[in-house]
């Protein structure tokens, strides 16, 4: 009976830590909230940015919409909350959707050889006899990779009449094609990003479908979810809203793409056009035309398992099946591009937060999404699954050049985006619904929170195998087997924890003053 009195005095104290804890972060809040845009600014002007937009969200919705800058410098048009970008390889994802989305309606199996899928023999030369499966395309472990030969024959299929037929690159009697467009690695065991990888799937979607591969993601994704984003850049509403992509080149602002001065684009080569000839033409890999809000709406679906707010793109085991790890690196089994890319799932990202490696949010230990680059502009889209706060930031150039160091692969630009969505924006309504704070699954605690020393950790019916803490900007401080640790000589501020039990991971927020 004691120890039972003294459990509920201990439970009754964390109520009371933690309910101060919430009124802290409610005040911290009102002031970030008020410092997030300046934050912007400060890192726009510093990075000589165009300009951007920075959206940030919790599972139930937008907290924070920006737009800086011009989005097109020489007609002098300010960017704004409706501004679509071409967002680059965040694209992928969209892709990855419609691919999901043809799964679930059984019109293809993601572990079908893609050859009977597209008409044609789709070999690994190197390793004739192992099928090449959508599966692997998604993951990025197809071992089709982009050769010397793709910048040519992507720019074939965007300009030539007539489009060149997909096979002509991955089949050995096509004019474009190159056995160093394959990996000499066993198809689905290694990992190399590419983008030829969905220049096929977006020909799949088009041979499933029987529609072009812009028309089905308009019919299936932008519509259905109300928003102004498309593959065809024809599609879009107002062309005015475009943002201009740019370099700085030589001390002048240089246009890259998507410069149409107000008028929208003909487009002759697609008279006639065959679904199933080459989805290349509306870029599967990177075309995507949208804005920030309206990509936030996106991944809120994703965030939310298929459905938000009533629009549902895809089934929640869909979603699982994208976010589940297909690919992990493990120090020999793939290309992680400088440790950028450690995890992959089904056209997502799985960022590991890896010390000096793939660190986005500095308060998250893994997030889902993807990133972007390309002619002058970087994007970013993510969201954490535990703490169910995400972010969409997207720019149309900077003028001192993308800057990076040794904190994370991301770019300093990223980097600095990131922090000031840590400290600035107004997530805590998103931690304190996705229980990241004292209390957590019953049972659960850290206590003292906020502590000026001694910490413990009790996890109920767990044991705890190792505990790993994270400062502010996600570097790894201090790890740990016990149950208890001291903080008595580290300064105060935010920390993170990762606790590690025979039965998964746990993740939680402390406070040192």
């Amino acid at each position: 009976v004691i120890g039972h009195a003294k459990l509920r005095t201990k439970i009754n104290d964390m109520k009371k830590v933690y309910s101060i804890l919430i009124s802290l972060l409610s005040l911290t809040t009102i002031v970030n909230a008020q410092n997030l845009s300046g934050e912007f600014i400060n890192i726009s002007t510093n990075n000589e940015m165009m300009g951007g937009t920075l959206v940030v969200f919790c599972e139930d919705g937008i907290i924070e919409n920006i737009s800086i800058g011009k989005s097109d410098f020489s007609r002098n048009i300010n960017s704004s909350v409706n501004t679509k970008y071409r967002m680059a390889s965040i694209s992928k994802t969209i892709t990855a959707i419609a691919i999901m989305q043809l799964v679930e309606q059984n019109f293809l199996d993601l572990d079908a050889d893609i050859s009977s899928i597209l008409g044609y023999s789709v070999q690994n030369p190197n390793h004739p006899s192992i099928p090449i499966t959508t599966r692997m395309l998604l993951s990025h472990t197809s071992t089709i990779i982009d050769g010397s030969t793709y910048s040519n024959f992507l720019s074939a299929a965007v300009n030539n009449n007539p489009i060149p037929n997909l096979s002509e690159i991955v089949t050995p009697n096509g004019s474009f094609y190159t056995a160093g467009q394959f990996n000499n690695t066993i198809p689905g065991t290694y990992f190399n990003y590419s983008n030829i990888n969905y220049v096929i799937l977006g020909t799949i979607v088009e041979k499933v479908s029987n529609l072009r591969f812009d028309v089905y993601c308009k019919q299936n994704i932008s519509v259905p979810l109300g928003i102004d984003a498309s593959f065809n850049v024809n599609d879009l509403t107002d062309i005015d809203q475009l943002a201009v992509l740019y370099r700085k080149i030589n001390g002048v602002w240089t246009p890259q793409a998507d410069n149409y001065q107000g008028t929208q684009p003909v487009f002759s080569n697609l008279n006639g056009y065959i679904p199933g000839t080459n989805g290349g033409r509306f870029g599967p890999q990177g075309g995507f035309r949208c804005s920030g809000q309206d990509l936030a709406k996106i991944f809120l679906v994703l965030m939310n398992k298929g459905n938000f707010n009533g629009d549902t793109l895809l089934s929640e085991s869909s979603c699982n099946a994208m976010f589940a790890n297909e690919w992990t690196f493990n120090g020999s089994n793939g290309n992680n591009y400088y440790g950028l890319f450690r995890s992959w799932g089904l056209g997502i990202h799985r960022i590991t937060s890896t010390p000096g490696n793939d660190v986005a949010l500095p308060g998250s230990i893994s997030m889902l999404g993807h990133t972007g680059e390309a002619y002058g502009l970087v994007s970013d889209a993510y969201f954490d699954t535990i703490r169910k706060v995400g972010f969409v930031f997207m720019n149309n150039g900077v003028g001192i050049n993308y800057q990076t160091n040794n904190n994370s692969i991301f770019y300093t630009i990223e980097q600095e985006v990131f922090t000031a969505i840590e400290n600035h924006a107004d997530i805590s309504s998103c931690q304190s619904t996705a229980g990241v704070n004292t209390i957590q699954e019953g049972f659960n605690m850290i206590y003292p929170n906020p502590t000026n020393g001694l910490v413990n950790v009790e996890i109920q019916n767990h044991t705890i195998e190792n505990i790993r803490l994270y400062d502010f900007q996600g570097r790894l401080i201090k790890e740990i087997s016990e149950s208890q640790f001291d903080l008595s000589n580290y300064s105060n501020g935010t920390y993170f924890i990762r606790v590690q039990t025979d039965k998964g991971f746990y993740s939680y927020k402390l406070i040192k003053h």
